[in-house]
């Protein structure tokens, strides 16, 4: 077979997409000999896969819906069987299925559920091509059954169960790698952090709450903010401006540390230097870092929403990501009870177990080629 993956998120800073396509995709050609893939890009892409045979870097120039246009053209062109459909759903919704088969994969439906909180195009975009898309295409990959419960009771009528395959993440191999106190404590150096600190990561951005996080951590004893400082680490989203207002509002200006983007292998040793992590969000499609910091041993406070407690069972500490008092509440109950700390540590290592890069690629693999 003839498969080709959108790979445009793979580079940089990469968002949760990004990371679910990279890992996948290096999950799949480590293993997979026998089709030959077609990784499309709109720019000049290092490409890690020299050395393998039957990978090809396909790069087709433009922005917009042109680089969409050219890039349905340069699948029929080149004769793809598959298209495995992992950014947009543009290509999906334009597509003939008598000349392509399309295996998309939907992450959320935060476009739908919470368009205030996503990004105003991308909102636009997914909710005109959506429908047609997942109508079109063979198969839907979805990473929660939450995900796809969301899709199937949005479109009652298309009649989507048997579509649809729920394909988890895993962990990323920067984060299971143990680290050393030692390095712990030099990379706490080298991003200027004292010891001990409270941990949130992800995208500035309206959804993940970092807003609510930041008036909880307002709300906790003056003791512990004096102890433990509020450490966020992700890139500039949209509407990010009014996350640094609030740091303003709550004076909390020198209590709270934005690292903005960092390396996998420095969040990793980060994340295990943490003494809770937090993860507030409004709406997850699956919530990677959550998996990532237990696998770290590191106690987790997130929402009971959404994919949120599929994916953490019994293994976190859950709050209502809209009550600032009951996130402070949570917050508190895990920096001062060690006891409770060491039963969601435990939990959390046996939760991770379930979850793996090879059992998603495996998954996916089996489905379009059935």
């Amino acid at each position: 077979m003839k498969i080709a993956f959108d790979i445009r998120g793979i580079d940089g800073a990469r968002g949760g997409k990004g990371i679910w396509t990279a890992n996948v995709l290096k999950s799949i050609l480590n293993n997979d000999r026998e089709n030959e893939y077609y990784l499309y890009t709109n720019k000049d892409w290092n490409n890690i896969y020299k050395h393998l045979s039957n990978v090809h870097i396909m790069r087709v120039w433009g922005k917009g819906l042109i680089w969409h246009l050219r890039f349905y053209w340069s699948l029929l062109k080149n004769k793809i069987d598959t298209l495995v459909a992992t950014e947009s759903y543009i290509v999906p919704y334009l597509h003939d299925p008598d000349k392509l088969d399309v295996g998309l994969v939907v992450h959320d439906l935060v476009a739908f559920k919470s368009p205030a909180k996503h990004q105003r195009r991308a909102t636009w975009i997914e909710k005109i091509t959506l429908k047609k898309a997942v109508k079109k295409s063979k198969w839907i990959l979805t990473v929660s059954q939450y995900t796809k419960k969301d899709l199937i009771e949005r479109y009652p009528k298309l009649m989507l169960s048997n579509k649809i395959t729920v394909v988890y993440a895993g962990i990323r191999d920067a984060f299971l790698r143990k680290t050393d106190a030692n390095k712990i404590i030099e990379v706490q150096r080298r991003y200027n952090l004292d010891p001990d600190y409270i941990m949130m990561a992800g995208t500035l951005e309206p959804r993940k709450n970092i807003i609510g996080a930041l008036e909880a951590y307002s709300l906790i004893s003056p003791f512990n903010q004096q102890r433990y400082r509020f450490v966020v680490a992700g890139r500039k989203g949209w509407y990010y401006k009014k996350i640094f207002q609030k740091v303003k509002e709550l004076k909390l200006v020198g209590r709270v540390k934005f690292l903005e983007y960092i390396p996998d292998e420095d969040l990793a040793t980060l994340m295990q230097g943490a003494k809770i992590f937090l993860f507030p969000s409004f709406y997850e499609g699956f919530g990677l870092p959550i998996l990532e910091a237990m696998a770290n041993g590191v106690p987790v406070l997130a929402s009971r929403v959404s994919s949120i407690p599929e994916l953490g069972v019994d293994a976190i500490h859950y709050a209502d990501p809209y009550d600032s008092v009951d996130i402070a509440d949570g917050i508190t109950q895990l920096l001062d009870n060690e006891e409770y700390c060491k039963s969601l540590r435990a939990k959390g290592y046996e939760q991770v177990k379930k979850y793996s890069w090879g059992k998603t690629a495996n998954l996916i693999l089996e489905t379009i080629q059935l």
